[in-house]
């Protein structure tokens, strides 16, 4: 075996290696959900260099995109597996560091834009991370996850709300809205791996921290979750860009993991991590490809569907949702409120498959498959937290907040089908919101590529 050959293989081997460090730390500890998140950081992150090493094939970038999504991979296991918060905090920093470093792949002005966006908002979050730690140890003299309860009360607002700023800024939430539309510049594989436990590592941190006897922190990621679920979700439909599209319903999907964060349905939001980074990583990696899917359907000849199909489906969805939740008395959960997004994006989802151009056996897969992941989510929301061994929620926000929030939601949807002077100024503002940032005209040279926000700058 020649020494190319050796060097090739060698992230594939540190992964190898990093895996089953993880799983051992965490079966040790006996921790379900760092065994798991392990083996979806892990898996990614191949499936990501897997695909770089035929995208970035002749790229001078790729050598570098290897090594630092592997170190990515190692720092983010360091993360998912610590039973400290300080070792928590360092994996945490490493991994926004490197992740800095991989969104300069691009090179091009607006991809410094991004990193610039980026570094402001990991800078803030992990120093927030930071200051939580010091606090800590200046209280309890360690920073086990188990005495964050000994914490007292003002301590424990200043870190219940530094740890909450920390989740916020690393999700693209509001306040942090602006770094994550600014990576559509990115790479390809960059913006997959953005999915594998670093956009979605907030929950990870908020659960192992809910033991902080404080509800500054739920109170702080309610209301940025719920504020960028309702503008990210609005954001989302005025992109006509794959990639842009993709970016704004990631920021709604973070939005909805830290509003599950703060209702306490840690269960919920894991499912989501695991799931949400399993599908979007697949959707950026096959974004290239998108338009000229798109374009195929659009010239296949057109099938007469039943018009009634849609509404069946959707009542289909809605009556599995309905059986499992009686099921598993998952109503009885103060989480259950969750419900009403799941099974409402659920029915929306199956109701466009039945009216798609796709043939019948792929549109009745695609219906399965969306009950499917409905009564996964009724599970979580039923038993998977006392199957996973995940306490009681320490402080939590009131259902009515994920209430006002799904309300808002429907109202948004319901404005974007009509016409008028208001359903104008919301497309606008959400337009504005959903925009990449310009990079300064003279650091875009005449002819550059890239989004079009980037090229009209010149």
């Amino acid at each position: 075996m020649t020494w190319p050959h050796l060097r090739s293989l060698a992230p594939t081997l540190v992964l190898m290696v990093t895996l089953i460090a993880g799983l051992t730390v965490a079966v040790d500890h006996g921790d379900v959900v760092g065994a798991a998140l392990t083996v979806l950081v892990v898996g990614l992150t191949a499936v990501v260099q897997s695909f770089s090493r035929r995208h970035l094939r002749g790229d001078p970038r790729a050598r570098r995109f290897l090594i630092l999504s592997t170190v990515f991979a190692g720092a983010s296991v360091v993360t998912v597996t610590a039973s400290t918060l300080v070792v928590l905090a360092a994996g945490w920093s490493v991994a926004s560091l490197v992740m800095a470093l991989l969104l300069a792949t691009g090179g091009a002005p607006q991809t410094r834009v991004a990193v610039r966006r980026a570094g402001v908002a990991f800078v803030i979050g992990d120093v927030a991370l930071l200051g939580a730690v010091v606090l800590t140890v200046a209280t309890l003299g360690t920073t086990r996850f188990a005495r964050l309860a000994d914490l007292d009360a003002t301590t424990a607002v200043a870190v219940g709300a530094l740890i909450a700023i920390a989740a916020v800024a690393r999700a693209a939430s509001v306040p942090f809205h602006g770094w994550l539309p600014a990576t559509v510049a990115s790479t390809t594989p960059v913006s997959a791996l953005l999915h594998a436990g670093f956009v979605n590592a907030g929950a990870l941190l908020l659960l192992r921290t809910d033991a902080v006897p404080s509800l500054a922190g739920p109170l702080v990621v309610g209301v940025a979750g719920a504020l960028t679920v309702v503008i990210a979700g609005a954001a989302m439909l005025t992109r006509s860009d794959v990639k842009g599209r993709l970016v704004q319903s990631t920021a709604a999907q973070m939005g909805f993991m830290l509003l599950a964060c703060s209702l306490g349905a840690f269960a919920v939001a894991l499912v989501h991590v695991v799931g949400h980074a399993l599908f979007k990583a697949s959707l950026f990696l096959g974004a290239g490809s998108a338009v000229e899917r798109a374009v195929a359907g659009r010239a296949a000849p057109r099938r007469d569907h039943d018009r009634r199909m849609p509404l069946l489906a959707a009542l289909v969805v809605i009556a599995v949702a309905a059986a499992a939740v009686v099921g598993t008395a998952a109503w009885t959960s103060p989480s259950a409120v969750l419900l009403l997004f799941v099974v409402t994006t659920a029915a929306v989802a199956a109701a466009q498959l039945a009216e798609g151009a796709l043939p019948a056996g792929a549109r009745l897969a695609g219906m399965a498959l969306v009950g499917g992941a409905v009564v996964i989510y009724v599970f979580a929301v039923a038993d998977l937290g006392d199957l996973l061994g995940l306490p009681p929620a320490a402080a939590a926000m009131p259902a009515t907040l994920a209430v006002v929030t799904f309300a808002a939601g429907v109202a948004v949807a319901l404005l974007a089908r009509t016409r008028g002077a208001l359903a104008d100024r919301a497309y606008v503002f959400a337009l504005g919101w959903g925009r990449p940032p310009l990079p300064v005209s003279s650091s875009v040279p005449a002819g550059s590529s890239g989004p079009r926000e980037y090229r009209s700058a010149s």
